[in-house]
């Protein structure tokens, strides 16, 4: 079976809308797209820690990998959450980017 971009879009903010219906009531405060804005730029720290982290050894380490990998996962996780709040079609902005950074390396 293969997902598409949007496919995986979709599937993150429903998942995303599930726990958080649950959990608003109990935390007595509604989600808003600012505090995953914020979330983005905590992960952004710790994607820098991570790079760090491997730039700085000499010998790889799987490990190492493992928690760039999660980082990097986490905040696309919470880029597909943003498009989709403001139902932007992320696939199709994307391969629009990735053809004009060809078309200017021309």
């Amino acid at each position: 079976m293969s997902v598409t971009l949007r496919d995986a879009q979709h599937l993150c903010w429903k998942n995303f809308r599930a726990i958080n219906d649950k959990l608003d009531p109990e935390r007595g405060k509604k989600w808003t797209p600012d505090n995953t804005v914020s979330e983005i730029s905590e992960e952004t720290g710790k994607v820098r820690v991570a790079v760090d982290e491997l730039e700085s050894r000499s010998e790889y380490e799987p490990k190492n990998n493992e928690k760039l990998a999660k980082e990097l996962s986490n905040i696309l996780y919470l880029v597909f959450v943003l498009a989709e709040h403001y139902k932007i079609e992320l696939e199709e902005s994307f391969l629009q980017t990735v053809n004009d950074m060809i078309l200017s390396s021309l």
